[in-house]
């Protein structure tokens, strides 16, 4: 016989098997000699006892088990995986010898990714949603884990199946509380945001146009004082659901709309064109307008609302800014009468911003001593004698290098700051006129001049105050230059402003000449010293009988006048000579020299021999270097 024995060893105890063997009997046949062995079988009972721990748990655990083998067929379920599935055991058995959909299926039902996942590692875990036999959806949480074999084969699948419904119920009951409106359901301003930020990536990676709209009531108040706030809310749940009712589902995306509070909505509307961003926008105002009952009694209600729109990516804003700037584009479309839309511009609104900034930023060289002055020579080329100096205004950017004034001008040009500038220039080239004179050079400065700074109403008296800032007197050498055409905006007071300063003993040049209008009525009007013939006429008069036709008519002109005659653009020996054949003995530039700092006048003026000094025997001409030349014609 056998004797399992459970017996004290050690620090515990230990179960040990006894068998006893009669290996002798008396006459009678009865045993007198036992034959006794033990074995130690402590771990065979620890393994039945832990066999049993587990079929116990397996029957009673809350959880749902599902044994599969490697192929994921049900091999065993316990009883928890039939009450969260809604049949009975044996129903899986019969689902499972019909090959039928299986929990342990789901993976495969669900996605390359969860294949890859369980191929790779065979295991996998996730939500799913099941249909119990009452026809209830619940939701299943799902846990895939591999049971492998001494070959670390897999040799089978273990699922745990928790039914999750009501706690997933639960989350989204929270959801709802903290992504949506309670009165209309639509979406709240927390919950937009995310939707806004997605909506974004998707346009980014897909390459529609996203139209954000700001949707507000006209006249809404009204109808609460009227009705009360109870009506005022149910006219606001008809809308939301007419804004749902206008918006579009696709397979892949879906527009949005999004109540932020009061009779503020935004809606999210994907495009393909502009043309269909405003159709869309037109079509949701017509579903809004339509009357409202919000009292049975009463008649209905007529409720309009204006729209702004922006649409990304050509408003390339972040979404904050993109609700910002539909809420502008609303207000716009009150102001313009109500029941209506407008389109917000990023392009003027970038435009704007951007010339705020460049003014502020040319104040602030103004501010810093960042402007210089460059100086291009004019010369008499019959005699080869320097007579002046053309001031060109400089940036010296701290990063960007020199700046060409046409790069920064036109941003004040018709603001305070051009005067400013114009005064600095002003100062700036009487000092340094002032300067060469002492030191000996017998030239003289010209300045261009712009039409809002000869504007100012005190022009002459601040010219004046610069001048008498010197000992000595600048007055007959310092020219101003006003361009052709802001000397005709106002004949009458630029004619009398001009008188002006050169009673203070300045002379006056018309830049640019011929590029402008009326040409002859103005200039018997305008009382100035000399006109600068404009260089694009200069540039082809060699090989065009018009140009050359024009410039020779301005010279001839000069002379009737009494003007004295500056041929602007001269670059190349064959040009002056031909302007000296016509008539013009005074040329300027870059084939004489480009424009060069005031540190370099000095030097250039005494090196200087003559326009024809510079071609060498072979006939072509060396233009002289100076620092600081720009690629762009000079500009003041």
């Amino acid at each position: 016989m056998r004797v399992d024995l459970r017996m004290p060893h050690l620090n515990g105890w230990r179960w040990l098997e006894a068998t006893l063997l009669v290996i002798e009997r008396d006459m009678s046949g009865t045993p007198v000699r036992l034959l006794a062995t033990v074995a130690d079988v402590h771990d065979r009972h620890e393994a039945q006892h832990q066999q049993r721990l587990s079929a116990s748990l397996f029957q009673h655990l809350h959880e749902g088990l599902l044994i599969t083998d490697a192929e994921l067929r049900v091999l065993d379920a316990n009883p928890a995986y039939s009450r969260h599935a809604g049949h009975t055991r044996a129903r899986s058995w019969v689902r499972c010898s019909r090959r039928c959909p299986s929990p342990a299926a789901w993976p495969r039902r669900r996605g390359s990714r969860h294949v890859a996942a369980l191929r790779q590692s065979g295991a996998w875990r996730g939500e799913l949603f099941e249909r119990r036999r009452s026809g209830e959806i619940c939701t299943l949480q799902v846990t895939i884990s591999p049971v492998l074999g001494p070959a670390e084969d897999r040799r089978y699948h273990v699922l745990v199946i928790s039914d999750i419904t009501e706690q997933r119920a639960q989350r989204e009951r929270l959801e709802r509380q903290a992504h949506f409106d309670e009165l209309t359901r639509l979406p709240n301003r927390a919950y937009l945001s995310q939707l806004l930020a997605d909506a974004m990536r998707s346009t980014d990676r897909d390459g529609y146009l996203l139209t954000v709209c700001y949707l507000d009531l006209d006249h809404f108040k009204p109808v609460n004082d009227r009705f009360g706030h109870a009506a005022g809310d149910r006219l606001l749940t008809e809308l939301a659901g007419r804004l749902r009712s206008a918006l579009r589902t696709r397979e892949t995306w879906a527009d949005t709309a999004a109540r932020l509070g009061g009779d503020e909505f935004v809606l999210l509307l994907r495009a393909g064109t502009i043309e269909e961003a405003r159709m869309a926008v037109e079509r949701v105002l017509r579903v809004v307008s339509q009357p409202y009952v919000v009292d049975p009694a009463a008649e209905p209600v007529q409720i309009t609302a204006s729209m702004g729109a922006t649409v990304y990516p050509i408003d390339r804003s972040d979404a904050d800014t993109l609700l910002r700037h539909a809420d502008h584009a609303m207000y716009g479309a009150k102001q313009s009468g109500r029941n209506g839309y407008l389109f917000f511009d990023p392009e003027h609104r970038r435009r704007t911003e951007e010339r705020v900034m460049a003014i502020g930023r040319v104040q602030e060289a103004l501010d810093s001593g960042e402007f210089v002055l460059h100086y291009q020579p004019k010369v008499d080329m019959r005699s080869g004698r320097v007579l002046g100096l053309e001031a060109l205004l400089r940036w010296e950017h701290p990063q960007q290098g020199l700046i060409a004034p046409m790069q920064f001008l036109p941003l004040i040009e018709n603001t305070g700051l051009s005067s400013r500038v114009g005064d600095w220039v002003f100062a700036q080239a009487l000092e340094h006129l002032s300067q060469w004179r002492r030191n000996g050079l017998d030239i003289s400065v010209s300045v261009n001049v712009s039409a809002r700074h000869l504007q100012e109403p005190d022009f002459a008296l601040r010219l004046s105050e610069l001048l008498a800032r010197h000992n000595e007197s600048l007055a007959a050498h310092f020219e101003l230059e006003v361009l052709e055409t802001a000397a005709h905006a106002d004949i009458e007071a630029t004619s009398a402003l001009l008188a002006r300063c050169q009673a203070l003993g300045v002379r006056f040049a018309l830049d640019d000449f011929g590029t402008g209008y009326s040409t002859l009525t103005y200039l018997k009007r305008l009382p100035v010293d000399v006109l600068k013939i404009d260089r694009s006429f200069v540039h082809h008069m060699l090989d065009d009988e018009q140009d050359r036709a024009i410039v020779e008519g301005v010279i001839g002109l000069a002379g009737t006048f009494g003007c004295t005659v500056v041929a602007e653009g001269v670059e190349s020996p064959a040009q002056a000579r031909m302007l000296l054949d016509l008539g013009c003995d005074i040329g300027q530039g870059t084939g004489i020299a480009a424009p060069m700092p005031a540190g370099q006048v000095v030097q250039w003026v005494a090196a200087y021999k003559g326009v024809f000094a510079l071609a060498p025997a072979g006939g072509a001409m060396v233009f002289p270097a100076a620092a600081g030349v720009l690629d762009a014609p000079p500009a003041g």
